[in-house]
């Protein structure tokens, strides 16, 4: 059972990291707008469902679920669930925080929604399809919660960091002659997307990390509901 545990996360781990690192260099950010079906949205789709796709997979291996075709069935349908769930949640931060005239704070909405959303989904992956349920005792996940805190942390201080860099710009150039013939606005979009983007390489090592803590925390805080 110990072994099966550790491969179970060495899977998970692997698919993460995988999903991190395809995503960084194809688009940056894996980012659904439904109706918005350029490259960017299909690469997005395609890696979601497949990294959906293998979460369960590995969940439904905690119950030893029945396979062949019925159980591959399974599978991808919950993928394209998972993922058009995912789309749903990224149009509705499309249509409310892309209205600001600062890219930081989308790109800023879009990590933080990928972690609370895989937050969501592996609790439902433990306790729905794993049928585990949650201990009493956590001690053990402390140094885990304290890497988790650490990654937010830095996100954080990231997006601080940049977002000094524009209110300086403002403060500095917001009234000369070359910002006031483009518009305030517009200068604050340009400066935020290029900070955004480099903002990206951050998020991506952040959000990784946490999926992969999120599992991890789950992996030691359950058990099976059979166990007394």
């Amino acid at each position: 059972m110990e072994d099966q545990r550790k491969n179970e996360l060495a899977v998970v781990i692997a698919a993460t990291v995988v999903f991190g690192f395809v995503n960084r260099i194809l688009i940056r950010i894996p980012y659904m707008v439904l109706g918005d079906f350029s490259f960017s949205f299909l690469i997005s789709v395609v890696t979601w469902w497949i990294y959906n796709s293998v979460l369960f997979s590995v969940a439904e291996q905690m119950q030893m679920g029945d396979g062949g075709k019925k159980r591959i069935g399974k599978i991808v349908l919950f993928g394209f669930l998972a993922t058009l769930i995912k789309a749903g949640i990224d149009t509705c931060i499309d249509l409310t925080v892309a209205r600001q005239p600062n890219m930081l704070l989308l790109v800023a909405a879009m990590e933080l929604s990928m972690i609370l959303y895989i937050a969501g989904l592996d609790y439902f992956l433990f306790v729905k399809v794993g049928k585990r349920k949650i201990k009493q005792e956590g001690k053990e996940i402390n140094a885990l919660v304290t890497i988790f805190v650490c990654l937010l942390i830095f996100y954080g201080g990231t997006l601080f960091y940049y977002l000094k860099q524009v209110n300086y710009a403002v403060e500095r150039y917001g009234t000369s002659s070359m910002v006031q013939e483009i518009g305030l606005d517009n200068a604050i979009w340009n400066l935020t997307t290029m900070l955004g983007r480099r903002s990206t390489t951050v998020g991506a090592v952040v959000y990784v990390g946490c999926f992969i803590i999120i599992w991890w925390i789950l992996e030691k805080i359950t058990v099976s509901q059979e166990s007394n």
